[in-house]
């Protein structure tokens, strides 16, 4: 029988540990499922895809002056408009329910480290019925375009979505970041609101070369699990692993290295 649980406990870790993640690398929150989030004439694919800051033009764009963008420039001749919220769909999400949408850069650069800033909060979104959600407009933190310093390490920008309790509303003790936005502690909130497991997610990538940097910047921010927001987000597991939630924001680091698997598969056989 203990054979058997260990064998059973060895497969879900490898099956768990092979889910893909949406979000960020080192977001504090992962979701398994793709968000779909439309810029324009551009849908973000893949996850983490780089985009042009707002008034980067790209080739065969109008006016017909850019700003080289090498890592943009599949885009060419098409209409990648960030400077307004995206069109958003998602295939797990009920037309019944009302949903929570966040936007959240992790790079900000603060006092020597890398901090969150809350792009866009939106709640009471529902499906449409072409797929895509309605999302009231202005909403709880209206939408604000990517727009990273100059010089500065791309940013990444999560959105994510959540299925909206009855009842919800925003934490007071989250109210001032409202306006503020930087310093925004996205586990924090997911713990606070009771917001639980997120639907799904994707990111965005934007960096600003419209000029010459006139600042340094701190270090990249880490993206293996530990974060200098002050968020609660655990150590990875050595060897592969993915970051889960497990509701009310906790979070779990499932991976599998090879001395793991060995030691399970022995004491099993």
């Amino acid at each position: 029988m203990l054979g058997k649980n260990l064998l059973s406990v060895g497969v879900t870790l490898g099956l768990v540990g092979s889910v893909s993640t949406q979000a960020a690398p080192g977001f504090p929150i992962q979701a398994s499922q793709t968000l779909g989030v439309t810029f324009g004439e551009n849908e973000v694919s893949p996850p983490g895809e780089q985009l042009p800051r707002a008034g980067m033009y790209l080739p065969g764009s109008s006016p017909s002056e850019f700003i080289s963008c090498a890592p943009c420039e599949h885009l060419t001749n098409r209409n990648v408009d960030t400077a307004n919220p995206p069109n958003v769909t998602t295939p797990v999400f009920t037309s019944r329910g009302r949903a929570v949408l966040f936007m959240v850069d992790s790079d900000v650069p603060r006092n020597g480290t890398r901090v969150q800033l809350l792009h866009w909060l939106v709640t009471n979104a529902t499906l449409g019925d072409n797929g895509t959600l309605n999302v009231p407009s202005p909403g709880e933190a209206p939408y604000l375009q990517p727009s990273p310093p100059v010089g500065d390490v791309p940013h990444a920008y999560t959105f994510m979505l959540f299925s909206q309790p009855e009842n919800f509303t925003i934490p007071a003790q989250f109210n001032a970041v409202l306006e503020s936005r930087v310093g925004f502690n996205m586990s924090g909130f997911v713990e606070a609101a009771k917001l639980y497991d997120p639907l799904a997610a994707n990111y965005i990538r934007v960096q600003n070369v419209t000029g010459t940097p006139t600042t340094t910047f701190p270090p990249p921010r880490p993206t293996n699990g530990s974060t200098p927001t002050g968020s609660p987000t655990p150590l990875p597991f050595p060897g592969s692993g993915v970051a889960l939630g497990l509701g009310a924001g906790k979070l779990l680091w499932v991976g599998m290295g090879t001395a793991v698997v060995a030691g399970v598969m022995g004491f099993v056989l």
